[in-house]
């Protein structure tokens, strides 16, 4: 996340308790959680430390409620996407266009999960709104999928899960491994004339998957 989209965040916050979250998840995206500082993060949120204890207990505490709400903010857009009641090939193809473009626009989200993956995933095993929430997006999936077989739209029905790996792999890679990448393929994967190729070509791949012969 670039410190300027930090800053601006931080400044337009109303209230400790968010301005230590944003400035939280910025440090740990960083540095990780062991080498996360929580005095940079209380200087960045211009409170002291004692804020942190009043409202997250401890430094693990606070780090669980980063990953919470990186995952609060992505359920809370899906759930207000006004895609859903599409037809089912309408509502796969905007899924995936939101995703792609929802990566690309928070890069906290990928920054908290390529974190907490490094630590094996031990702590988000604790925030109990990760898996009500995403059994959430994975039950408007299934409406989706279930009416898209129905109609003759997919002639495949996967498991709702499973197709959402699919989407959130595709519509991450060219994040995570831009760097090395773009040094393979000789090309800016950042510029707007890749991604708006890159994304529709998602959209044709994944279509592409639910329409094949069962057999």
């Amino acid at each position: 996340m670039e410190s300027t989209t930090i800053d601006r965040e931080i400044d337009s916050a109303l209230g400790v308790q968010e301005r230590l979250l944003v400035a939280g998840t910025a440090e740990f995206v960083r540095h990780g959680f062991q080498g996360a500082s929580i005095s940079t993060i209380v200087s960045a949120a211009r409170c002291n430390v004692r804020m942190v204890y009043h409202y997250f207990g401890n430094k693990l505490g606070l780090y669980r409620a980063c990953i919470a709400r990186v995952y609060q903010h992505l359920r809370d857009a899906e759930a207000q996407a006004e895609f859903w009641n599409a037809p089912p090939r309408d509502a796969i193809a905007e899924l995936v266009r939101f995703t792609f473009d929802y990566m690309l626009e928070h890069p906290e989200f990928q920054g908290m999960m390529r974190v907490e993956n490094m630590a094996d995933g031990q702590h988000v095993r604790e925030v109990s709104d990760v898996n009500d929430r995403a059994s959430s997006l994975f039950g408007r999936m299934n409406t989706v999928l279930d009416q898209g077989v129905r109609t003759g739209d997919f002639n495949r029905r996967p498991d709702a899960g499973a197709l959402y790996l699919s989407i959130l792999g595709l519509c991450t890679i060219h994040i995570a491994n831009r760097h090395t990448m773009q040094v393979v393929m000789g090309r800016d994967l950042a510029s707007p004339e890749f991604l708006t190729a890159r994304r529709e070509e998602i959209v044709g791949i994944i279509l592409a998957s639910l329409q094949q012969d069962p057999a």
